[in-house]
């Protein structure tokens, strides 16, 4: 897995990709079966999808991006709503000019996937909806937390209901190293760019073969939420994920990659 640097609206922004390394300035070939871009959740970053980018380069194209302020991009601040997330999401496609995609969202990137969807629909090939609720609920005392820790009143939590019981320890070690990655100031803006998105309403514009996938642990996306949001939208298929929470494709890739594999290779040619 290579990593680049395009600029976009001014900005260096890092992306991991498949197939082979090129030059600076040198946009990678990526022409290989499907094209998918990866979009990460609140405080995340671009890494987190390294099995996912790793077991997909076998048969098709894939691009993880870090979001402005996260991972190695540039910039100390986060986007600061949805609609900024999906005007960037734009002009980083445009930057490598990319063709349609499969658009791969978690979370905060999986509501981005979809408000992309919604603006750009001749853009998307199909969409991959992960632990992604069709209603936001983020609670004020979550928001409290990490507003006293972007201050430096707190130190960093890091929480395991966002795992499965059955989590292995190692996998929670590996999570909270990367989430340590993205500045505290970054994750509380996008808490905020989450808090109240409700989708509901629009749902049923979504004409894009879909699959909504979740953990049978997770808390913030569990199974009736992400069956409710896969029955908004037409045709949509949803996978549960056992043992595992909120950190699925870390806490079972296997699983994941077999379910967003067998759904990539079942799109309409």
């Amino acid at each position: 897995m290579f990593s680049k640097y395009v600029s976009v609206d001014g900005v260096a922004i890092n992306y991991f990709h498949t197939g082979r390394s090129t030059l600076p300035e040198v946009t990678p070939a990526l022409d290989r079966g499907e094209l998918l871009l990866f979009l990460h959740g609140a405080g995340s970053n671009a890494h987190t999808w390294h099995r996912q980018l790793a077991y997909s380069e076998q048969q098709h194209s894939a691009v993880a991006v870090d979001l402005p302020g996260h991972g190695r991009s540039g910039s100390t601040e986060g986007l600061p709503d949805l609609d900024a997330h999906v005007r960037f999401t734009a002009a980083f496609a445009d930057a490598l000019a990319l063709r349609p995609l499969v658009l791969i969202g978690r979370a905060l990137g999986g509501a981005v996937a979809i408000a992309f969807a919604l603006a750009y629909p001749a853009r998307v090939r199909a969409l991959v909806l992960v632990a992604t609720p069709p209603v936001f609920e983020v609670p004020q005392a979550s928001l409290d937390i990490w507003h006293d820790v972007m201050r430096g009143r707190a130190t960093q939590p890091f929480s395991t209901d966002l795992f499965s019981p059955q989590a292995d320890m190692a996998v929670m070690r590996e999570c909270f190293m990367e989430q340590i990655k993205t500045d505290p100031r970054v994750r509380y803006t996008d808490m905020l760019a989450c808090k109240g998105l409700d989708f509901t309403a629009r749902l049923a514009g979504l004409r894009l073969p879909t699959l909504v996938i979740t953990g049978r642990d997770d808390r913030f996306a569990p199974p009736e939420k992400a069956g409710d949001l896969q029955r908004r939208i037409a045709g949509a298929q949803l996978a549960v994920i056992d043992s595992a929470g909120h950190m699925l494709t870390s806490e079972q890739p296997d699983a994941f990659n077999q379910s967003l594999g067998a759904f990539v290779e079942g799109l309409p040619r």
